[in-house]
């Protein structure tokens, strides 16, 4: 018995939804758009609206919307949809298994030889081992013929960030192999990234995630930076060599739908935004969607806009932060959310990266880089003449609307010291040191910008990817604050695991009040070392996929340097 799982191309079904014809990222009258889908997450049957549309059904689905409409339809009482749900819905990620891969990690990570101290290295075996809580693939044996998911089609096995993202995630992919790889995991790290090549053959893009309501959005761009990862710790040119097209057309599909000219004095440069054309809530966030729009305005027009905001917002993968909006004293501050209008630094510097990856690997392939290297330099130029502020060295999103650079940090604003091999030496300085001058404030990392706004990529969250972006700059240009940014990335996800009842036999003993065994999370409070990230549409997640791999990265890169953390101040020896 087998269940079907939808794929159906982004974007171009325009169906009744509610208040009328509407565009939606699929045509699924559950998982998308539409009566039921409406009902049930306005009833709030859930604390986190992703838990509805992650169920598969457990009845076809002509007979789920059959029964729909037998309670009443969009007018069915909140008791009556709590048991249609019951009673057409299965337990979310039921169509999932775990995979063993305990045999395939390496004895002996070559990383943990590079850390000196050992209650640090301890520590890093300990995360080592946790890859075998991330790894899925797909089991619909259980689910009836007919039945529905949300899910998309793998093939291969997959890692999975961990907590409410049950499926694999675009850039989440990118920061676990970083870990993985290192972890000896080759053959696992090789499929994941198989799969998000067949969602780029089925769909001309990678989306968000692997679900039907992310058909309309993808996340940053890292797919070729992906498969070049791979080749540098490989070496297999027949990888390569089958992944190009795809990474060719995943390119294609960025400069056709996410380009935007930019003005600056008298002239005009190409650069690229984040965009997401939708006029409907998104499923896994639609009563927040819906009722800050309709607390907003009753202008459908204006609705719609916030809608595809939103929706752009949550592709950037910085969803959401200040950074995408007009007014950041606004309570509440998404009320002026303008993502379209926002020319971001890092998707820039990616999509710079991913342009000087296809050269080379195109030069790999068959001896020539075609134009990629040529539009990576115009892109570099277009972004110094843009985004740069000589003063500090920074790099600074530019605003449409306003015809100029933004003045408020975000920790994106260094990414291109990653992107680029041959910036300007005394600039990067003066780049990292400005961020030397945030860490003297915020013991726990980098936060992702320094306005109090409640929004989770807002002060005070460090987060696992912007702490790997601040460190590759530091790396690539031997500014010291690299050990910095590596000691209190260290410091805030080992303190975190040990505040959480984390604790490594002979070497270090749990504290006494502790209950649990120690937590990865997501993110990190950048003002106090060992507290776990807050703010945003969920609760802070336990995990973790980024978190592992970006640890393990550090340990390889930073592992003579690094000390025990302070927090550890019950048995240690």
């Amino acid at each position: 018995m087998t269940m079907r799982l939808t794929r159906k191309i982004v974007a171009i079904v325009v169906v009744l939804g509610v208040g009328g014809r509407c565009k939606g990222p699929c045509d699924s009258p559950i998982y998308c758009q539409g009566e039921l889908l409406h009902a049930v997450q306005m009833a709030r049957l859930f604390a986190d609206d992703k838990t509805f549309v992650d169920k598969p059904t457990l009845k076809p689905e002509a007979q789920v919307l059959a029964a729909f409409a037998r309670i009443g339809g969009a007018n069915a009482s909140r008791p009556a949809l709590e048991q249609f749900v019951a009673e057409n819905f299965g337990q979310e990620g039921s169509e999932l298994r775990a995979v063993d891969v305990g045999g395939e990690l390496a004895a002996s990570p070559g990383f943990l030889e590079r850390v000196v101290n050992p209650v640090v290295r301890a520590f890093g075996r300990e995360v080592h081992g946790y890859w075998g809580q991330l790894i899925r693939e797909q089991d619909t044996t259980r689910l009836c013929a007919g039945c529905v998911s949300s899910m998309l089609p793998l093939a291969r096995r997959f890692v999975v960030p961990g907590g409410r993202f049950r499926e694999t995630y675009y850039w989440d992919t990118y920061f676990a192999l970083e870990g993985m790889l290192r972890s000896g995991l080759v053959d696992l790290s090789k499929s994941s990234i198989g799969d998000l090549l067949d969602l780029v053959d089925m769909y001309g893009f990678v989306p968000n995630g692997a679900r039907v309501y992310y058909l309309d959005r993808s996340q940053p761009p890292v797919l070729t930076l992906m498969v070049k990862l791979y080749y540098e710790f490989t070496h297999d040119v027949e990888f390569v060599r089958g992944a190009l097209p795809r990474l060719q057309r995943e390119y294609a599909y960025w400069a056709d739908k996410h380009c935007v000219d930019v003005r600056v004095g008298s002239r005009v440069l190409r650069l690229s935004r984040y965009f997401v054309d939708t006029d409907v809530p998104r499923p896994e966030a639609y009563s927040d969607d819906y009722e800050l729009a309709h607390n907003v305005t009753g202008d459908p027009q204006i609705r719609a806009r916030l809608y595809a905001d939103l929706a752009t917002g949550a592709e950037s993968g910085w969803d959401f932060s200040t950074r995408w909006v007009r007014d950041i004293h606004r309570v509440p501050v998404l009320e002026t959310i303008r993502t379209r209008q926002v020319v971001p630094v890092d998707l820039n510097a990616i999509l710079y990266q991913v342009e000087m990856a296809l050269g080379e690997l195109s030069d790999l392939v068959h001896g020539a880089s075609g134009t990629y290297r040529q539009a990576a330099g115009e892109r570099r130029q277009a972004m110094d003449a843009a985004m740069l502020d000589p003063t500090s060295g920074l790099y600074f999103d530019y605003l449409l609307e306003d015809a100029r650079r933004s003045t408020e940090f975000a920790a994106a604003a260094v990414w291109p010291y990653w992107a680029f091999a041959d910036g300007e030496a005394k600039l990067a300085a003066r780049a990292f040191a400005y961020l030397g001058r945030v860490l003297d404030g915020n013991p726990g990392g980098v936060p992702a910008t320094l306005t109090q706004s409640g929004q989770q990529w807002d002060w005070p969250m460090a987060w696992p990817p912007l702490q790997y972006v601040a460190m590759q700059g530091a790396l690539r240009y031997g500014d010291p604050v690299g050990v910095r940014l590596a000691q209190s990335y260290v410091d805030s996800v080992l303190c975190a695991w040990y505040a959480t009842g984390g604790s490594l036999p002979g070497i270090l003993g749990k504290l006494g009040n502790a209950t649990d065994s120690g937590h990865m999370f997501e993110k990190f409070d950048s003002a106090q070392v060992g507290s776990a990230g807050g703010g945003g549409e969920y609760t802070v997640q336990a995990g973790f996929g980024w978190t592992n791999g970006v640890l393990i990265w550090t340990l390889d890169k930073f592992g003579p340097q690094l000390t025990a953390p302070k927090c550890l101040n019950l048995n240690v020896s």
